[in-house]
C-alpha cells in the first residue's frame, strides 16, 4: 500500500497538485494526463478509506479545502488563500475598488490554463456579455472562488468520495473536522515520544529490552533532533508521524530485529535496514554508540 500511495499521490503522476504550502489537492487538469482519471480517483478514495479503516498512517498532507469534500461540504472565499493567494488578493482588490469597475472591462468569465491549453468558461449563462460592475462585483467574486475551489475539481472530488465512502461512512467522518481528519490520515504533529515507542516495541533475533545495543539505540534516538526523529520513524514505518493515540495503536507493533550472522560480531560496515510494511528495523550489533549513531543517521538520510 505504501508504494502505491506514494506513486499515485506524487504530483509528477498528474492526479494531484501541490499548493504553495505543499499540501495536496486534485489536479483540475488530470483528465488531460490520464483518460481514465476519474476511475483512478475512485480507486485512490478506496485506498485512503482502507488505510484509515485499518489504522494505517500515510504521510499525505491534504489541503483543507479538499478534506472538506470528504464531509460533502462546499468551500467559500475564505478558503481561497490556501489554494491561490494571488487570486484571493486580486478579488479583494476588486471588492474594495473605489473607482468605476466597469472601466476595467472585466466579464463573468474565467480563463483556465492547464498544461498550456487555455479555455474560457462562463461563470454564469451569458457571462461573456456580462460586465463586472460595482453593483455585481460581490457575485463575481464568489463565483470565481466557487469555480476554483469546487467546480474545477467536482468530478475528481465526487469519484474520490465514492471510493472513500465504500469503507468510511459519512456519519463516521462527520464526527471530525478537517484538521482532525488529517490527524487520522497522517498521525500526530507533536514531537515523537521515544519513551512511548520504547514501551510498545517488540524484539527478535536475539535482541531484548535490556540488550546493550538496544540501550544504545534508545539513547541515540533521544539525542536526535525532532527532524531526525521523524526521519527515523518514516524510515521504519513509512510515515513521519506517530499514531494519534500513541504507539500502542501502531499495527503491527514496531519491532527491532538483529541483523547479521549470529555469533559474528563484526557488522560495523553494514547499515541498518527496514521493512516498513512490518514496521521492522533490522539493526546490526554495532560496537559503540557513536558507530550506531553514524550508521543510523546515514541510513535515514
Amino acid at each position: 500500500m505504501e508504494n502505491i500511495t506514494r506513486a499515485a499521490f506524487d504530483v509528477q503522476y498528474g492526479l494531484f497538485k501541490e499548493t504553495v504550502d505543499h499540501v495536496l489537492y486534485p489536479n483540475p487538469g488530470s483528465g488531460l494526463v490520464h483518460e481514465q482519471h476519474l476511475q483512478y480517483f475512485q480507486f485512490l478514495g478506496s485506498l485512503l478509506g482502507k488505510a484509515m479503516y485499518e489504522g494505517i498512517l500515510v504521510d499525505l498532507p491534504f489541503a483543507t479545502f479538499f478534506l472538506s469534500k470528504l464531509k460533502e461540504k462546499s468551500n467559500f472565499l475564505n478558503d481561497l488563500p490556501s489554494l491561490d493567494p494571488e487570486l484571493y488578493r486580486h478579488l479583494l482588490f476588486l471588492k474594495h475598488y473605489k473607482g468605476d469597475l466597469s472601466d476595467l472591462e472585466l466579464y463573468f468569465v474565467i480563463v483556465n490554463n492547464e498544461y498550456g491549453e487555455q479555455n474560457e468558461e462562463e461563470l454564469l449563462p451569458g457571462g461573456r456579455e456580462m460586465r463586472v460592475t460595482n453593483q455585481n462585483v460581490i457575485t463575481f467574486i464568489h463565483l470565481v472562488a466557487n469555480h476554483r475551489l469546487n467546480y474545477q475539481i467536482r468530478g475528481q472530488g465526487r469519484h474520490f468520495l465514492r471510493g472513500f465512502q465504500k469503507l468510511i461512512p459519512k456519519e463516521w467522518i462527520d464526527m471530525f473536522n478537517e484538521h482532525e481528519i488529517q490527524l487520522l490520515i497522517s498521525g500526530s504533529l507533536e514531537s515523537l515520544d521515544i519513551d512511548d515507542l520504547r514501551l510498545n516495541t517488540n524484539y527478535s533475533g536475539g535482541y531484548h529490552p535490556d540488550h546493550e545495543i538496544i540501550d544504545m539505540l534508545w539513547e541515540v534516538l533521544k539525542s536526535f533532533s525532532s527532524d531526525n526523529q521523524k526521519k527515523f520513524l518514516k524510515f521504519v514505518t513509512g510515515c513521519s508521524r506517530g499514531p494519534l493515540l500513541g504507539f500502542e495503536y501502531l499495527d503491527p507493533k514496531f519491532c527491532i530485529q538483529r541483523a547479521g550472522v549470529p555469533g559474528l560480531e563484526e557488522h560495523g560496515d553494514r547499515l541498518p535496514t527496514s521493512a516498513t510494511c512490518m514496521n521492522l528495523l533490522k539493526l546490526p550489533p554495532y560496537r559503540t554508540k557513536e558507530q550506531l549513531q553514524t550508521k543510523l543517521l546515514y541510513a535515514i538520510n
